[in-house]
């Protein structure tokens, strides 16, 4: 038996996990000694947008342009029927007529499945390589659809034998960042740089099952100091595997890799760095100790962004008027956007019955009125204050979707005054331009800073990589991490970014 004490010792500095290892397979053989079903499943780089043009999705669910998701794959449960592009799971007995209904396919095979209140979720590998930030965290992706409700315009899948399901994509609670994380770089969460470490998530809904796979862990080599739970609060969800019950998934998002090259090896090869099993037991019991639903990190602190910039209101008034000297004429008519939040809270968005297009509780999101290019002449300004520089936020994303499929198809993201910066704008001597940015959004590029806007048709990739003119599109805006807090600022707390529409009149 190995000592507890020997394994904090021994694995704090332990060697980061590439693939399947000794332990690993101690860990499972132990399970299925205490009576277990371990499955294999994996984690896999996914292109929505890709997916979506080979019409094996309707929607791109709010993807953001240029950074990477990662989703486990699953096998079905015991007993539960496999998809048509599934392998049947372990023992499975196509002939017993209590088989559950099998997981829908939507997205792509094992994306989406159901749970037992019983099961455990275990990834066991190694963080991505250095990034401005990245996350893991379970979702609660479709549910059953209410009678009588009309879902004619919302995102849904489903036929007589798995049920009519609606996408709901809320977060079960916070994100699991680089800045919370436990793994052998960061032990208990200890501050450091968690990438390329040894880390474990154990997804439960039952404290119990939580214990057991900590302590066949713990007995298989692994140190507690690299465990993180991911837990899902029983009393939000519709756990089981029966028709119309949750189908849940798992998300791992990066953004910024320090090294691009190799961030995105890492992504693409993402399957090699970790292990996923899926664990059940082999005689169910009833969920005694539930998960109850967590306090979020708080998000508030003690001053807000009007407070740091008490002028905001006048130098978002002055840019704005800069801008219009630069690029309004006659040939162009102006329309100001108008920005809202983009989607409600996690919990409130499954109590509501309304899709939260699979939050991130580590971001704010705001979302202009939908509009459209008429000509190839027509362009955006964006503009506002820089949060990178208050403090509010690490990075901000700014993504442009087609309205119809919620494809993210042009954008950027900037982390520091340099990126897009608003200097020419202010006079030399003035130095608050650094707390602003300034940014142009176009099909063609006239001044060679310019985001450009794809096409649609004809797109070489797919369609679902571009919006044609004609086409409603809308704005979205995302600022990432408040600098104190290290999750998202109160949307409340931070001062939007505006939206400057210039189309050449006809």
């Amino acid at each position: 038996m190995i000592k507890l004490n020997d394994i904090d010792n021994t694995n704090i500095n332990q060697e980061p996990i590439y693939e399947k290892d000794r332990r690993i397979e101690y860990f499972i053989k132990l399970l299925e000694k205490k009576g277990f079903i371990v499955q294999e499943g994996k984690i896999q780089y996914i292109d929505i947008l890709k997916l979506v043009s080979e019409g094996k999705c309707s929607s791109a669910l709010g993807n953001i342009v240029g950074a990477p998701y990662a989703t486990y794959i699953l096998p079905p449960a015991p007993n539960q029927m496999p998809s048509p592009a599934q392998r049947p799971p372990k023992g499975y007995d196509p002939d017993n007529p209590s088989n559950y209904p099998p997981n829908l396919d939507f997205v792509q095979t094992g994306v989406h499945y159901k749970l037992r209140s019983d099961e455990a979720i275990v990834l066991i590998g190694q963080t991505p390589p250095p990034s401005a930030y990245f996350c893991f965290r379970s979702y609660l992706a479709l549910v059953e659809n209410k009678p009588e409700k009309d879902y004619r315009d919302k995102v849904t899948d489903g036929d007589d034998l798995t049920g009519y399901y609606h996408f709901i994509g809320a977060s079960l609670g916070d994100q699991i960042n680089n800045y919370f994380i436990w793994t052998n770089k960061t032990p208990y969460g200890a501050f450091g740089k968690p990438f390329d470490a040894s880390t474990i998530i154990i997804t439960t809904a039952d404290k119990r099952i939580n214990q057991q796979m900590r302590d066949a862990l713990n007995v298989s080599g692994f140190c507690h100091s690299i465990m993180n739970n991911d837990n899902i609060p029983l009393d939000l969800v519709n756990m089981g595997l029966e028709k119309g019950k949750d189908h849940f998934s798992f998300v791992m998002r990066a953004n910024i890799f320090q090294d691009s090259l190799a961030g995105w090896d890492y992504i693409y090869n993402i399957e090699k760095y970790f292990t996923v099993l899926r664990i059940i037991p082999q005689k169910p019991y009833p969920c005694s100790h539930p998960w109850s639903i967590p306090k979020m990190r708080t998000r508030e602190i003690c001053t807000n962004e009007f407070q740091v910039i008490p002028t905001a209101r006048n130098t978002l008034d002055y840019l704005r008027n800069q801008i219009f000297k630069k690029y309004k004429n006659s040939q162009y008519h102006v329309i100001d956007l108008d920005f809202n939040l983009a989607a409600i809270e996690n919990y409130e968005s499954i109590l509501q019955d309304v899709n939260t297009w699979i939050d991130n509780k580590d971001t704010i999101y705001v979302k202009t009125e939908s509009f459209q290019f008429d000509s190839d002449d027509d362009f955006l300004i964006v503009y506002g204050v820089n949060s990178t520089q208050t403090g509010f936020a690490d990075f901000i994303n700014v993504s442009l979707y087609g309205d119809e499929l919620w494809n993210g198809v042009a954008g950027t993201v900037f982390s520091d005054e340099l990126q897009y910066p608003a200097s020419e704008y202010f006079p030399e001597c003035d130095k608050n331009g650094k707390n602003y940015y300034v940014m142009k959004l176009a099909r063609q590029s006239t001044e060679g800073n310019e985001v450009i806007i794809p096409y649609s048709t004809d797109n070489p990739k797919g369609f679902a990589y571009g919006v044609d003119n004609n086409q409603k599109v809308f704005l979205v805006i995302r600022m990432y991490i408040n600098q104190k807090t290290k999750v998202a600022s109160a949307p409340f707390d931070i001062i939007w970014g505006h939206a400057i529409l210039f189309k050449k009149r006809k």
